[in-house]
């Protein structure tokens, strides 16, 4: 279940102040909800995840769920606004990973490689 995002208006409503303090309580704890779940067919040697919350900057993971998955070889090939890419180095056969999102999709991460290169 995606979480409910707290509308954005211009007055100070009570409602609108309990909405946020709710929500802001539920990111505190890490109840984001920033996961899904994917699966890979047999002869697959990529899986696409679209996803709303996927944009550049953000950190992707994809976590292991049986045997195959946990053998899989995979980088984060490509990650765009609304999707996410994963490729395999061999197709992994039929395997089921969890994903998860993480971070602000600022630039901060381009910035700080661009400081190290």
């Amino acid at each position: 279940m995606m979480a409910t995002f707290v509308p954005q208006v211009p007055t100070a409503a009570p409602a609108q102040m309990l909405a946020l303090a709710s929500a802001v309580n539920a990111a505190l704890r890490g109840d984001t909800a920033n996961v899904g779940m994917a699966t890979c067919a047999a002869a697959e040697s990529e899986i696409t995840i679209r996803d709303e919350r996927c944009r550049a900057g953000r950190l992707a993971l994809l976590i292991p769920l049986d045997a195959a998955a946990a053998s899989a070889v995979w980088w984060l090939s490509a990650m765009t606004q609304g999707s996410m890419t994963f490729r395999f180095a061999s197709p992994p056969g039929e395997c089921a990973f969890a994903w998860a999102l993480l971070g602000d999709g600022g630039s901060g991460v381009n910035q700080k490689q661009g400081a190290n290169a």
